[in-house]
């Protein structure tokens, strides 16, 4: 019996296209936060790549216990899945440590899998797992800032409960402290109790930088009202996730989730399509010149951007 807990949701892809692929095929999508644009994303990529498949959805809602929880209930189900999709990093460590190395996996927006250990390097997946990182690199991310706003001093916000926001706070000290640029380091849990006093107390803190870099964290893009009362709407900040442009980030450079979203759907295409083993698979991640740089034209920040100096293309949120 399934927990009255969990939600799945079932989606039937294109009927019409059964006769494209081979056989009828099984998908376990897991998210952490609910459907982004990245699954549905991926969800009409999958029919138009021609395959037929019934997608069983479960959604964690960002309790690790809960998640936890339907693993272990429905293991044995599982390791009859054709592919097993994972959003996020604390998703798919959880799977992964359930040892379904036999099940192909493919993940997708992963900030760092090789920071948080998901894999030894990103040509190098583990057996059975590939998938999309989707935020650049921390000391990408600085240069491509230093290109429209060099600075001498930034603030790093993160969660600490984030295994991906740890690393990639910890990526971007090491690289802002060779450029010789001054770092201060911020942690918020944006839904703790006593998330009032951690706002009044970060606000004095920003008076001194010249930017913010806010790492990528679920509970920001969760809870992305409380980064306004953080940050002052005339501080150049930064996000490492196209997910928070028009939260009041005044830029941010990389990938819309859509786009990850087919790119992750491609790669399940060629793992049920052509059986191509899943660790065969380099772990895909965008470029810095294939980067896009999203600009939220409402932040008041923007003025201070040379933008003529970007490499990037520049599109307006």
């Amino acid at each position: 019996m399934i927990s009255r807990l969990i939600l799945l949701v079932f989606f039937v892809l294109g009927p019409a296209l059964a006769l494209a692929s081979d056989h009828h095929r099984s998908i376990l999508m897991i998210t952490w936060r609910g459907l982004t644009p990245a699954e549905h994303s991926f969800i009409a990529h999958l029919e138009k790549l021609g395959i037929d498949a019934e997608i069983e959805h479960f959604d964690a809602a960002r309790d690790q216990t809960r998640l936890a929880g339907f693993l272990r209930e429905r293991l044995d189900d599982i390791k009859a899945m054709d592919l097993v999709y994972t959003f996020g990093t604390t998703v798919t460590q959880t799977v992964q440590n359930f040892h379904l190395d036999n099940v192909p996996r493919v993940f997708n927006i992963v900030t760092d899998p090789v920071g948080v250990g998901l894999a030894p390097a990103l040509d190098r997946p583990p057996n059975g797992m590939t998938g999309t990182k989707h935020s650049l690199p921390p000391d990408v991310n600085l240069e491509l800032l230093f290109n429209v706003y060099p600075v001498k001093t930034i603030a790093i916000l993160f969660d600490p409960r984030e295994n991906n926001a740890v690393a990639e706070a910890d990526r971007l000290s090491s690289a802002a402290e060779k450029r010789g640029v001054s770092v201060k380091r911020l942690r918020f849990a944006p839904d703790a109790r006593e998330k009032d006093i951690q706002i009044a107390a970060l606000r004095p803190e920003l008076n001194d930088v010249d930017a913010i870099y806010v790492t990528s964290s679920s509970s920001f893009v969760a809870h992305s009202e409380a980064l306004a009362q953080i940050i002052p709407e005339d501080l150049v900040s930064m996000g490492s996730s196209s997910a928070y442009v028009g939260d009041g980030i005044t830029l941010v450079f990389g990938s819309e989730y859509e786009e990850r979203g087919r790119t992750a759907a491609e790669m399940a295409a060629k793992i049920l399509l052509e059986k191509v083993p899943p660790h065969s698979l380099p772990i895909d991640e965008v470029s810095a010149s294939e980067a896009t740089l999203y600009i939220n034209s409402d932040n008041k920040a923007v003025s201070k951007l040379k933008l003529e100096n970007a490499r990037n293309t520049v599109v307006y949120k």
